[in-house]
């Protein structure tokens, strides 16, 4: 799965951003049926996102519409170039964000949906919405909500290293963020506040990180983070 956040948070919606899409091309989400998409830097829930276009377009300046017709985000309408056909479009939103690069980026906040194109059995989500929200996803072009403040758990996928208790954090690479020692940190987005640890989740073994009596891996097992987020 494409989750690096976990279920328990506490926050405020005026506190979500839901104006924005994920940047990216076919191919740079989630497809759930092929194994080396179904975690991607651009397609996660809980990717730490930084504006990437934030031109809202208009005046001397030039610039897009707000939503944008003209588009068919991830090739998720198939061949749009058919003789006789008058219109065939798929709306989506023209401001983009992308996953932080490293310290010190400008963090929006992170990511609360996945950007998903396919389910397990390569099904278009296009024309399946109700279980594109049973994936907890948005369609490639569709607005990410993002949230910039709040409480919130992590686990280890979005993070690089390790955290502590007490530690503020930073912005990283591919989407992720990193500890360092509180008041070290002019340009924190958040502080540690607990921390924690999954073992194998079907018949644990004690041992985290482990398989169980199936050789199969209990769901996001491994080290996971308490975080009083706040993207100032």
């Amino acid at each position: 799965m494409a989750i690096r956040i976990l279920p328990f948070r506490d926050y405020n919606e005026h506190d979500v951003v839901n104006i924005y899409r994920m940047d990216g091309a076919k191919g740079a989400f989630i497809d759930l049926s092929d194994a080396s998409r179904r975690s991607t830097n651009a397609g996660d829930a809980g990717v730490f996102v930084k504006v990437r276009n934030g031109h809202l377009g208009g005046g001397q300046l030039g610039g897009w519409d707000p939503v944008d017709v003209s588009s068919n985000p991830a090739s998720l309408l198939g061949k749009t170039d058919y003789p006789h056909v008058g219109r065939n479009l798929y709306p989506q939103a023209t401001l983009t964000v992308e996953p932080v690069t490293a310290s010190g980026d400008a963090c929006l906040g992170i990511t609360l949906r996945q950007t998903v194109e396919k389910d397990e059995n390569g099904e278009n989500l296009l024309y399946n919405p109700v279980k594109k929200d049973e994936l907890f996803g948005v369609l490639p072009g569709e607005a990410v909500p993002v949230l910039s403040k709040g409480l919130i758990t992590i686990t280890d996928a979005a993070v690089n290293g390790l955290l502590a208790v007490g530690q503020n954090l930073i912005t990283s690479a591919n989407g992720k963020v990193s500890g360092v020692a509180y008041g070290t940190a002019n340009d924190s987005i958040g502080l540690v506040i607990g921390s924690g640890a999954r073992e194998d989740a079907i018949h644990g073994t004690g041992t985290i990180g482990a398989t169980n009596v199936f050789g199969q891996y209990g769901y996001q097992s491994g080290a996971y983070y308490m975080v009083k987020l706040n993207c100032a």
